[in-house]
């Protein structure tokens, strides 16, 4: 089926992004790993490690090691929900949102430089063909997660496959 490698150069593209990105951002404390998870709490303060978890799609233990980091590190601060005190409810501190920030600006700089050279066409046929393959592997939960995660920036999400950007820009289907 992957006589093309196709495969190997999404995983290749993937290894070759973060290491772009952790390069220039190497002299952080965050890991690249860890920039998602300051991300979606940044849009969405006091989740808990279980909403992080189910977010991410990573076990509890590896959100809670990561959450135990990043708020020793002063980027996050995490207080217990009021109506569950079993429960955790995490934020990101100030310090947080400047790496998020940062994080932000260097994923836009990474972007401009993988889609250098390519048309509005070409980037929209391409974003059709990924969000195929994704809602290919994806169960309905998944996609759910998917679009909550990016705060649903067309009607039905960035995981709506129709969409050019124009249309995204007037958000028609």
């Amino acid at each position: 089926m992957d006589d093309h490698g196709l495969g190997k150069r999404i995983i290749l593209l993937n290894m070759l992004r973060r290491r772009m990105m952790h390069g220039v951002n190497s002299e952080k404390e965050v890991v690249p790993g860890q920039y998602p998870l300051l991300n979606y709490l940044s849009k969405n303060p006091d989740a808990s490690q279980q909403d992080l978890a189910s977010m991410l799609f990573v076990s509890p233990a590896s959100v809670a090691q990561s959450t135990k980091r990043l708020q020793s590190a002063g980027m996050l601060e995490k207080t217990s929900d009021p109506e569950n005190l079993r429960k955790n409810r995490l934020r990101v501190t100030p310090a947080g949102q400047t790496v998020v920030d940062t994080f932000h600006a260097l994923s836009d700089r990474v972007d401009r430089q993988t889609f250098r050279g390519f048309s509005e066409e070409e980037e929209a046929v391409l974003l059709s063909l990924l969000n195929r393959m994704i809602q290919n592997l994806a169960t309905e939960e998944d996609l759910a997660m998917l679009r909550a995660m990016e705060n649903q920036d067309t009607p039905h999400g960035k995981f709506c496959h129709h969409h050019t950007k124009s249309e995204e820009k007037t958000n028609k289907c």
